[in-house]
């Protein structure tokens, strides 16, 4: 389960990894417009994709599945994929 979890986020675009990166880190739906300068309906359109590509239903389940992960000692290989997403990213721009 978490293999497959870990290989869904290869789905995600670029600002979509930095939306789960928020919320890996801590941060609240409320906090995340200010801190990546988006409005919070780019936000909660993020978020929809987010759940679907990475296959959960809300942002519990996500940060459910961020400590199972983090318990497991698989947590920072998720983080390093996501970080190399946001910058593969902005090579783009």
């Amino acid at each position: 389960m978490l293999l497959e979890f870990q290989a869904n986020a290869e789905n995600l675009t670029p600002a979509e990894a930095r939306i789960a990166l928020y919320y890996l880190n801590g941060y609240e739906v409320s906090e995340i417009p200010e801190l990546a300068g988006i409005s919070i309906n780019t936000v909660k359109k993020h978020n929809k994709n987010v759940y679907r590509k990475m296959k959960v239903s809300s942002k519990e389940e996500l940060v459910l599945i961020f400590d199972l992960m983090q318990r497991c000692g698989r947590l920072e290989k998720l983080e390093g994929l996501l970080n190399e997403k946001i910058s593969s990213g902005k090579k783009d721009m």
